[in-house]
């Protein structure tokens, strides 16, 4: 129904009455009123027969988005009588993301309605593992070669979780089949029991001969309490080499737990039982970077062990760490020695092998490695600048085009609809179209696409779109100043460095307003909300959050109170911003103050570790565009980071 507003004019004196929508459409060529009229024929696109759908769509005819609004009418009407317009817009916009929710909803009912002949011709595989299954079953129907697809009812079985009843009637005509095999049932039952659905284990227990079926309830018991290992008398020894396959699991997650616990385990079954080469290797490498962790006593044996075997860099990096804080520098010359011959793209060898040197005395080679990385704009390429009395390595080189090379970039039916989106503040479609448009350019394409987004204020996906392009040289692009009138407000507000402020929404969130990770965290700066809570002492809507001011707001001021509870110290905080406080005040040294760059490589989490070297890196970058010539580096080589009694 028209919601009309009605004129009567007097013409050749006869009354006309003249009645127009509540649309005006007087403007066709006004974008505004284009994304007004697709917002309004996307809400009534169930109703595709009514005059006001057939009249917006007529004037929507070469608006970008015009297929948005057919899409939701055939997601709404997926029938046998449509297939014609389906098949149409299936085959033009096929790979796009106008694809996947057409062909998902068109997909579910002709498997609804058994129309397997059709269902074979538009299946593609789209991630879904119901369809998959109802592929194979038609494929089965169809009479293709059944070994074939039996094979691949494999590689669905192989999970640690329950799969969709869709796959039931698929899986039963492949036991029927004879492909069910014991070992195929144990295999899934170690994936259950290792990192997938433990409510899983009993159903496979079942499955198993009688005389195996306690090794499910070993597998089940410790998933819920690696400590089980310990109870040796309860590892019958009946059959060794699956028992042992349980007991390395739980001794990998016991470490993490009760480190000394596993310690006296291992030693007890290392006497008892045989374990392969392989198997002793696994416990090796995790029982060391464990030990590393946690600054255990026997760490150094265990890296030592570890390293003569094993060509993992982490253990490698973690026997670095430890031999630092012991100081111990022939040690750590000899160590970052054998990974930098290793690794030479781990810039953290070349680093410390540098320094090693440097505190040996051997100046020349240390300043031959401090100037070969202080070419490069990173963490260790700044330190090592910083060593060498040097001005930072920007590395800057724009990415030069005008408007007329964009153009092509610019008129690609993928951006020309993700501008749109953007407009719409419709992200997550904006952004699936964005990813889309990337998979179709080459990678100068792409890097005039970053450059392009970057003209449109969408700084999250030109910052994303230079990495995945490889051009990285475009420094004030990738680190844009973007919402710099909050920052800058709310930074001067608490006293706190812009360029921190900068540096860590960079971090955050790559200036991505709604930006919500899986642990709860919010907007530009991430802000999760029992900080804001804390902050302003009331509970806080998410929805507030969101917003980019006040979430700068919040952030530069839990900056500004990690800051007290820290010291003053900038680096501690940052740390804090990643990890929490309390937790950071348990890595500072106990007794003396330690070198700032020997504290960073040691934190015991990776996560925070290199969140750290991130936003430092950062931090310089965005002080550089502030105050062209501020070297923040030079203060990180003189700084020690103190005890936790002088904070």
């Amino acid at each position: 129904m028209y919601s009309s507003t009605c004129k009567v004019v007097l013409l050749l004196k006869f009354v006309v009455i003249l009645c127009f929508s509540k649309i005006s459409f007087a403007n066709e060529g006004d974008t505004e009123q284009l994304r007004k009229w697709f917002s309004r024929a996307e809400a009534i696109a169930s109703r595709p027969k009514s005059s006001e759908s057939k009249l917006l769509r007529k004037k929507l005819k070469n608006y970008p988005l015009a297929p948005y609004v057919t899409l939701k009418t055939l997601r709404r009407f997926p029938y046998l009588s449509n297939q014609p317009q389906i098949d149409d817009f299936l085959t033009q916009y096929s790979g796009t993301p106008l694809d996947r929710p057409l062909r998902k909803v068109w997909l579910e009912y002709l498997a609804k309605e058994q129309q397997g002949k059709l269902f074979l011709q538009y299946y593609q595989d789209i991630g879904n593992v119901p369809l998959h299954c109802h592929w194979l079953r038609f494929r089965l129907q169809a009479g293709e070669d059944k070994e074939e697809i039996l094979l691949a009812v494999n590689k669905l079985w192989l999970v640690g979780k329950s799969q969709p009843k869709a796959c039931d009637p698929l899986f039963s005509v492949w036991k029927k089949a004879g492909k069910l095999t014991e070992s195929l049932i144990y295999e899934r039952l170690k994936l259950a029991a290792n990192g997938g659905k433990h409510t899983l284990i009993p159903y496979l227990k079942k499955q198993l001969p009688s005389e195996k079926q306690y090794l499910a309830d070993l597998w089940l018991k410790v998933r819920r309490s690696p400590s089980y290992v310990t109870k040796i008398q309860l590892f019958k020894n009946r059959f060794p080499e699956l028992e042992n396959e349980i007991l390395i699991y739980g001794l990998r997650r016991l470490v993490w737990r009760d480190r000394d616990l596993a310690l006296s385990a291992w030693q007890k079954l290392a006497k008892t039982r045989t374990f392969t080469e392989l198997q002793e290797l696994r416990v090796k490498e995790r029982f060391a970077v464990a030990l590393a962790v946690a600054n255990h006593s026997e760490a150094g044996e265990w890296l030592d062990k570890a390293v003569a075997t094993s060509q993992d860099i982490e253990v490698l990096r973690w026997q670095l760490a430890h031999v630092l804080r012991q100081r111990n520098w022939h040690k750590v010359n000899e160590v970052a020695e054998r990974g930098y011959s290793v690794a030479q793209n781990e810039h953290v060898f070349q680093y410390w092998l540098a320094r090693s040197f440097a505190e040996l005395g051997k100046q020349k080679s240390a300043d031959e490695h401090f100037s070969e990385l202080a070419k490069q704009r990173h963490y260790y390429g700044f330190m090592s600048s910083a060593k060498l009395s040097k001005a930072p390595a920007m590395l800057d080189a724009a990415a030069q085009y005008g408007p007329d090379q964009l153009t092509e970039v610019r008129q690609h039916p993928a951006a020309l609809r993700a501008f749109e989106f953007l407009q719409l503040k419709r992200l997550t479609n904006a952004r699936r179209e964005w990813r889309y448009l990337l998979t179709q350019l080459s990678a100068e394409q792409q890097t005039k696409a970053a450059v392009l987004a970057d003209s449109w204020g969408w700084h999250d996906q030109a910052i994303r779109t230079f990495s995945y392009s490889g051009y990285l040289n475009d420094v004030k692009r990738r680190f844009p100043t973007a919402y710099s009138d909050s920052i800058l407000k709310h930074a001067k507000a608490v006293k706190v460095e812009p360029e921190w402020a900068f540096a860590i929404t960079r971090r955050e969130s790559a200036f991505m307003p709604d930006a919500n990770s899986s642990a709860g965290a919010k907007g530009l700066m991430q802000v999760m909300p029992n900080t804001a809570k804390y902050l302003e002492k009331k509970r806080v809507k998410n929805a507030l959050l969101f917003k980019p001011d006040f979430n700068i707001e919040l952030g530069t001021r839990y900056l500004r109170y990690l800051l007290g509870r820290m010291g003053n110290n900038p680096v501690l905080a940052t740390a804090s911003y990643n990890a929490g406080w309390r937790r950071v005040q348990n890595w500072l040294p106990k007794t003396n103050d330690v070198p700032f760059d020997v504290w960073v490589e040691s934190i015991p989490y990776k996560e925070t570790r290199e969140y750290v070297k991130a936003v430092l890196t950062y931090k310089q970058i965005y002080a550089w565009q502030i105050d062209e010539g501020k070297s923040l580096f030079n203060k990180y080589a003189e700084m020690k980071v103190p005890t936790a009694k002088s904070l």
